[in-house]
């Protein structure tokens, strides 16, 4: 079932990639989550960096510049096609786009730092996924890991591929605590004010995660 998922969820995301930097939401998520980022971990231009489920690479193009090289992985070929153009377009030279899936396998470590931005609710077992971050980190390395905190199910309605309705913080805390993970801060980055699958107008907090690898 989980393949199946996987695959729905990867062809969904094709589809509709084209489009995608179009809202006005994501963007306004992928720059939250990115200044938050910069202003907590100040990379020094040094850091190795993955980020999973990149798409078309929102994130990825705001913190480019401010690391040595990053690996933009994601598993739909139709959202690496459109971070190729803007790689191209930008000139951001130190992109390297990277078809995986980080359910099954983290390509290409060790990283100094792994980063992502609303992916953590398309996988399933989260332990499991920290575990595999932890095991791809150079001694030291840290992540910041973004999304949604706990929702009513109200920020995507039925969509499939969804597997959590956001997530309680302390139990995200106690996930990273059992990968391994120290100095673990989550703090609130953002907020997405939008109307939800019930019609109604919503304030949605997005969390970012920090955390380093060891002690």
């Amino acid at each position: 079932m989980t393949d199946f998922v996987t695959q729905a969820n990867s062809e969904r995301f094709n589809s509709i990639a084209a489009s995608w930097d179009d809202n006005p939401v994501r963007s306004g998520i992928a720059r939250g989550v990115a200044g938050a980022i910069l202003e907590r971990i100040a990379p020094t231009g040094r850091e190795r960096a993955l980020e999973f489920g990149a798409g078309t690479g929102l994130v990825t193009a705001l913190l480019s510049p401010s690391l040595r090289s990053v690996v933009a992985a994601d598993n739909a070929t139709g959202m690496l096609a459109i971070l190729r153009l803007k790689a191209d377009e930008l000139g951001l030279t130190n992109v390297e786009p990277c078809e995986a899936d980080l359910s099954k396998a983290v390509p290409g470590g060790p990283f100094d730092l792994i980063f992502s931005s609303m992916t953590l609710h398309h996988i399933e077992d989260i332990p499991a996924l920290l575990a595999r971050l932890a095991a791809s980190l150079s001694p030291g390395g840290r992540v910041a890991l973004a999304d949604l905190e706990s929702e009513d199910g109200t920020f995507h309605g039925e969509v499939a591929g969804v597997m959590h309705h956001g997530f309680d913080l302390q139990t995200f805390s106690g996930w990273l605590r059992d990968a391994g993970f120290t100095d673990i801060d989550i703090r609130r980055a953002h907020v997405v004010h939008k109307t939800g699958a019930d019609g109604r107008a919503h304030d949605y907090p997005v969390f970012l995660a920090l955390a380093r690898l060891g002690g």
